[in-house]
């Protein structure tokens, strides 16, 4: 069984881009033997499916990040990665007096003639990559765009302005896969992105513990699917913090799947997967990208 998951770093331009980054990182991991989210992502109505076709993608289901709503997908074509982001960016692009400001711009040299529109972020190559994009729903004249700026800023609430649409592409041997996230409700970005030292909305798993003095940074399921995924961040190294839930969660009635250690041993990995007697699983995850500082995953599964 497999449950996926890949977290992938994302260039930042606004902090509306940073929260692009820290969604797509929950979207497509990899863990041996785990299984969860294999159908994890789907389409919806709300955002475009490639060339406008949605009868290669699935239908849509709901992620909940944080207490933050969205609407995910999966799809595939026989096209490249570069003629899925084209489409994207054609299909989200600047329009009305956005559109000749940004024509301006580029017919002075003061923004690139090479960049995305002004409401458009694009990362990656020809083999992955994405597009992110806000969606306006109508063409916006200036005085529009800035009331509605001045409703976000007082809000912090992201559709105020418009709708996050968002489209990731990599190249597959038959092709293209491609993985759209949309809202189409409420977005506080201070919910998504907690302040520092603060958890993130939502819960802890049930008879997981947290590492010692960590914080939770994401809390994640998907509306009706049997599991749920929790993301802390603390002190410590991943070593120090597996030793911790060996003991402690052999303590309260969970079994260590030893051939799963073995396996996580040989790949120099620092991860663990546990079951109980009503036959629950947990995959806790450990990894740290800076001295002194671990990030533990735990994906339940009931």
């Amino acid at each position: 069984m497999r449950l996926r998951a890949y977290i992938r770093p994302i260039a930042r331009l606004t902090m509306f881009f940073v929260v692009c980054a820290a969604l797509l990182g929950y979207i497509d991991y990899r863990v041996a033997r785990a299984a969860v989210f294999d159908r994890l992502l789907t389409l919806g109505q709300k955002m475009a499916p490639y060339l406008d076709d949605g009868r290669n993608s699935e239908k849509p289901r709901r992620l909940d990040l944080n207490g933050v709503h969205f609407w995910i997908s999966v799809g595939k074509t026989a096209h490249q990665p570069r003629q899925v982001r084209d489409f994207y960016l054609q299909r989200y692009a600047e329009s009305g007096e956005l559109k000749r400001v940004g024509d301006d711009l580029r017919r002075r040299n003061l923004w690139p003639a090479s960049a995305p529109a002004l409401n458009q972020f694009s990362f990656g190559d020809d083999k992955q990559g994405g597009v992110a994009a806000i969606d306006y729903g109508a063409p916006l004249t200036l005085k529009g765009l800035k009331e509605r700026a001045q409703r976000f800023s007082k809000s912090g609430d992201l559709s105020d302005i418009g709708q996050l649409r968002y489209a990731y592409f990599e190249k597959t041997d038959s092709g293209t896969r491609v993985i759209t996230m949309w809202t189409d409700d409420h977005f506080r970005l201070a919910d998504l992105l907690p302040a520092q030292k603060q958890d993130a909305p939502g819960s802890d798993l049930d008879g997981v513990p947290r590492p010692p003095g960590s914080i939770r940074i994401l809390s994640a399921m998907e509306e009706g699917m049997p599991a749920r995924a929790v993301v802390y961040e603390g002190s410590g190294s991943p070593t120090a913090v597996e030793a911790f839930y060996r003991v402690r969660m052999n303590s309260v009635g969970w079994r260590e799947d030893e051939t799963f250690s073995a396996l996580s041993r040989r790949n120099r990995r620092h991860a663990l997967h546990l079951q109980n007697e009503v036959g629950h699983e947990v995959v806790i995850t450990l990894s740290s990208d800076r001295p002194g500082q671990v990030m533990a995953t735990a994906i339940q599964i009931h």
